[in-house]
């Protein structure tokens, strides 16, 4: 009877130790699910950060436009005293720029002046075309008030 009880005792210990060892496997598989998941997030992270970046800086370095030609013409009135930033917004409104921060970042790395009053802008220009016609009161349909 007592040979019995120690049979039993062992047995119950090797489906002890065949669960538990089943347990580990399992624990290991979700773990080794769980990283991989965690490293193709991390991956795609870094693409869509990458293509971000790409995108952002041809915006500023190349000859973007928000349409092909022939575009839409639009009237742009630049108040005396308009910063840089407001009149990337507007022209962000208006669709003839992208992205106001890569129009802003462009504006400001090459220290170009935007000058006050009303210009004809189209939205097949590129930005370089467009800072062209807002840097030349040449280009003004109608120059900044002077005061009188």
């Amino acid at each position: 009877m007592a040979h019995n009880v120690q049979v039993r005792k062992i047995r119950r210990r090797g489906r002890q130790a065949g669960t538990m060892a089943a347990l580990d496997m399992f624990s290991f598989v979700i773990h080794m699910i769980l990283n991989v998941m965690f490293y193709i997030f991390i991956i795609f992270l870094i693409y869509r950060a990458s293509i971000f970046v790409y995108d952002f800086c041809y915006q500023v370095f190349g000859d973007t436009v928000v349409e092909e030609a022939p575009g839409v013409n639009v009237e742009i009135n630049i108040p005396e005293g308009t910063s840089t930033m407001e009149l990337a917004s507007k022209l962000e409104m208006n669709r003839l720029v992208k992205n106001r921060y890569s129009f802003y970042i462009k504006v400001k790395l090459l220290g170009y002046k935007i000058l006050a009053g009303t210009y004809h802008l189209n939205t097949s220009m590129t930005y370089d075309e467009i800072i062209g016609t807002i840097t030349n009161y040449a280009n003004a349909i109608e120059p900044p008030d002077s005061g009188e």
